[in-house]
């Protein structure tokens, strides 16, 4: 019996490397995006656009990485220029998506929700229609020359085979921007004059209006930034963890990053940690399917799909925590 249990700590130590490496990679797209979402609606603008705009950063940023990286595929120092022309790309189409839902929801003061499903729906027919146009398939683009996956960060002090070393294997620069993106984030919400006045903008914008806080402009800038956040969400699917822009991308990410950032209450320390929270049921999938892979008969796949909105559902019924959402989101401010 000793020798059982020993065993089965030796096995889950083995397999720990793996869960947390594959914990950072889901998690660091989750984060990215969740950072898009608290910009938004901390200013009161909904943005549940995520989703559709994740995949047109993830499209833009393939399509843009394809076509330079064959254009200069005898150049080597224009070669590897290739994923980040294709994360330009991404942050670029995001910004413009961005600045459409801004243009829509804050000067127009049309429906923040309706705007934001019609971009997810456009995402989809739009994306669809310019895979086929553009490479002539239908699903997926072709790979790319050269992805970000394709150039993990290597740290050269830390030994590759020791159990941090492991943890961070094939990491991407996307990782590292997910980790010190909240951090700024939350210096700039909280320890800036600039983030004092958007979060004034979304608890009460005519006090802020008042006070001289251009409302309009605060808005606009939270939610174009939200956009390139998203884009380089979506970015990071298609050339971070894969070198191919599929049409699913990215699979309700977007939705989940929303859900990150309510459990996280609003606060990009905690959508930080909400995203890697949701990710470790994700990256617990893979890492049993590749050390125990008959204990997926037992576990149905839809416990780890389902397990970051029923702990949002729990967050907003008040049963873990309490989440209050900035007092004016959602609602189209009329100068007077």
């Amino acid at each position: 019996m000793f020798r059982e249990e020993v065993l089965a700590i030796s096995v889950l130590y083995e397999m720990l490397p793996t869960l947390l490496n594959f914990t950072l990679a889901f998690g660091a797209v989750t984060a990215i995006a969740a950072m898009g979402g608290v910009i938004a609606e901390r200013s009161g603008v909904i943005n549940i656009a995520l989703e559709g705009i994740m995949r047109i950063g993830a499209f833009t940023s393939v399509t843009a990485a394809y076509f330079w990286g064959y254009h200069f595929s005898n150049d080597p120092i224009f070669f590897e220029l290739s994923p980040w022309i294709g994360l330009l790309a991404a942050i670029l189409g995001g910004a413009l998506v961005g600045l459409l839902h801004a243009y829509i929801c804050v000067t127009w003061k049309g429906n923040q929700i309706v705007n934001g499903v019609a971009i997810n729906i456009f995402s989809y027919g739009g994306m669809t229609y310019l895979l086929m146009q553009i490479f002539g398939t239908a699903g997926h683009s072709p790979p790319v020359p050269l992805a970000f996956a394709n150039r993990p960060i290597v740290i050269p002090w830390i030994d590759p085979y020791s159990f941090l070393g492991k943890v961070l294997w094939q990491q991407t620069v996307f990782t590292y921007i997910a980790l010190v993106l909240p951090i700024l984030l939350y210096l700039f919400l909280f320890e800036t004059t600039w983030g004092l006045r958007l979060r004034a903008v979304g608890e009460h914008p005519r006090a802020a209006d008042t006070l001289g806080i251009n409302v309009f402009k605060s808005r606009y800038f939270a939610v174009i930034v939200s956009g390139v956040l998203a884009g380089i969400a979506g970015a990071n699917i298609s050339l971070g963890i894969s070198n191919l822009f599929t049409i699913h991308v990215p699979a309700g990410g977007g939705f989940i990053a929303l859900a990150a950032m309510i459990f996280g209450k609003w606060n990009p320390l905690g959508a930080l940690g909400a995203s890697f929270f949701f990710a470790f049921f994700r990256a617990l999938e893979v890492a049993i399917a590749v050390s125990f892979p008959a204990l997926l008969a037992y576990i149905p796949r839809g416990v780890f799909l389902a397990t970051p909105y029923l702990l949002t559902i729990l967050v907003l019924a008040g049963f873990v925590g309490r989440a209050v959402p900035p007092q004016a989101i959602g609602q189209p401010y009329e100068k007077g």
